[in-house]
């Protein structure tokens, strides 16, 4: 008598909580039965919740293992697609049997042991991975489709502060999908943004939430996460703008637990997707655009002010060079001092150290450019020059006017496109109409925009030179130490500097027609 055993492996949570394993088991249960083979309860193996595009599973590495050292004469499966979606999957599992004496029997595909049967059998393994193949995109186009013309979700997890009600396809209570407003939650998503608008930083909002008891959406630990905060706060779902397709799923290319065997899916991590490919879809607003813009708003100020990203501060970091060639790097002294260091002592062990330069305090290095700089900008000549400049040719209103006669362009030929596909019949006409009254929106209110501008420009009347280099004059004195570092970055582009001299290599443009760079260090300046 024959010694079998059996494998079965279903997918998702959702064929598991349908039985869909036991199935399979009641079928080849019946067949092992009817061959007469007897089946042992240590050689019934079964994966499930496990997607078949990964061949490292724990039951069927149980089984392969097994096979090998000749416990069992024959393999009983549902159908080839249990064993890997992946057709050369199937070839290395099944040449892995036949080398191992052990018989393998699909109850839905081709069996065999003459070469003509092998075949059949191995194109019914390509039809399993073309099938799976098939699926996936039928259905990530079918989504798309109903998407794009209905504007509604079809089967979502719904975001915090919402309930998904299903789709129903058919029958007398056939409905669309959509997020209905959870009130519990809508309460706590608006708090959550009226503190953040108040001025609380995310740690405190956490700490806030932990001491009221309020759980995070998934309640897997008691406290909410930064992560989490911040997608919420940053998500445009909450104030009716819901995308979908914003992201798509990709191979996990670093695992947070890497020395983990076993993963239920190949694809684990995500990438988002070009913004020309979502797909907006109006759901029922939480908060307003007013507070919303002003959490926006707050979040950019609490990132400049947190102290967290300005551990050490480093105007010139990445700038400045050691006369050896290499770089200097920003690097803490050992009683809280800052210094410029060339790389070659701080990577020197186990190497010969070549370069003896000594290292540069950060703070009078930094104060000594900056100063240099700040000569420069604020040299009422080269400021008036430039303010010249900036009547005689492009203002910031003509600038706009002529980006919002780009956009307006812009739709147009959105609107021509939209045309084309109607006509070729690659869109309805109700999402073509939609889409038409969506432009017409969006060019009345560029078009409003741009009456207004030409408007102030009719009327405009050109600030005194004057007031403009006073203006660029006190701006440039009172920037903070993120501004400084911008304009730095912007202007210079290498800093070779010893205890003794400092050279700065940048550019600052002047006159219309080039631009004259300058050479600075702590003793002089002069043109290049």
């Amino acid at each position: 008598m024959k010694k079998a055993a059996i494998y079965m492996r279903v997918s998702t949570a959702r064929q598991e909580e349908e039985q869909t394993i036991n199935n399979q088991k009641m079928e080849l249960l019946a067949r092992v039965q009817a061959d007469g083979a007897t089946l042992l309860p240590e050689f019934i193996y079964q994966d499930e919740g496990w997607t078949g595009t990964i061949i490292e599973r724990p039951d069927l590495d149980r089984l392969r293992t097994d096979a090998y050292d000749g416990k069992f004469d024959v393999l009983y499966a549902y159908d080839r697609g249990r064993l890997s979606r992946i057709f050369y999957h199937q070839e290395i599992i099944l040449s892995e049997l036949r080398k191992n004496g052990v018989e393998f029997i699909s109850l839905h595909d081709i069996n065999g042991t003459t070469p003509e049967e092998q075949m059949m059998g191995s194109m019914m393994g390509i039809f399993h991975d073309y099938e799976r193949t098939k699926i996936t995109e039928r259905m990530r186009l079918g989504k798309m489709r109903k998407v794009k013309e209905n504007k509604k979700l079809l089967g979502y997890n719904p975001k915090f502060g919402y309930n998904y009600i299903p789709r129903i396809k058919s029958g007398a209570n056939a409905r669309d999908g959509e997020f209905v407003i959870n009130k519990q939650q809508a309460e706590i998503v608006v708090q959550i943004f009226e503190w953040i608008a108040a001025g609380m930083s995310k740690q405190a909002v956490k700490r806030e939430l932990f001491d009221r008891g309020i759980l995070p959406p998934k309640s897997v630990r008691e406290q909410w996460s930064g992560g989490t905060l911040d997608r919420m706060l940053r998500d445009t779902t909450y104030i009716g703008k819901h995308f979908y397709n914003k992201s798509e799923s990709v191979e996990t290319k670093n695992p947070r637990n890497p020395e983990q065997k076993y993963r239920k899916v190949s694809k684990g991590s995500r990438k988002s997707r070009p913004k020309e490919d979502w797909l907006q879809v109006e759901v029922p607003a939480i908060v307003t655009q007013e507070l919303f813009d002003k959490v926006q708003n707050q979040l950019e100020i609490n990132k400049r002010l947190n102290k967290r990203n300005h551990k050490n501060q480093y105007l010139l970091s990445g700038l400045v060079r050691c006369v050896c060639g290499k770089a200097r790097t920003g690097d803490p002294g050992a009683k809280g001092s800052l210094y410029y260091r060339c790389n070659d002592r701080l990577s020197v062990y186990p190497l010969t150290r070549t370069c003896h330069e000594s290292s540069l305090n950060v703070p009078v290095l930094d104060m000594t450019v900056w100063q240099n700089i700040k000569e420069l900008l604020t040299d009422p000549e080269l400021v008036r020059q430039q303010a010249e400049r900036w009547q005689k040719d492009v203002s910031p209103l003509e600038s706009d006017l002529k980006q919002l006669e780009v956009r307006m362009k812009g739709l147009d030929d959105e609107e021509l496109r939209a045309a084309k596909a109607y006509t070729q019949q690659y869109m309805s006409e109700r999402v073509y109409k939609d889409t038409v009254a969506d432009i017409n929106e969006k060019r009345s209110k560029l078009l409003s925009e741009a009456s207004g501008i030409r408007d102030t420009l009719a009327n405009k009347r050109p600030l005194p030179l004057e007031k403009v280099v006073d203006g660029v004059i006190e701006l440039v004195g009172n920037l903070d130490f993120t501004d400084k570092k911008a304009v730095v970055h912007k202007l210079v582009t290498k800093i070779v500097a010893t205890k003794k001299e400092i050279t700065i290599w940048g550019q600052i443009p002047i006159l219309a027609t080039g631009h004259v760079g300058y050479e600075l260090n702590d003793r002089y300046r002069r043109p290049a």
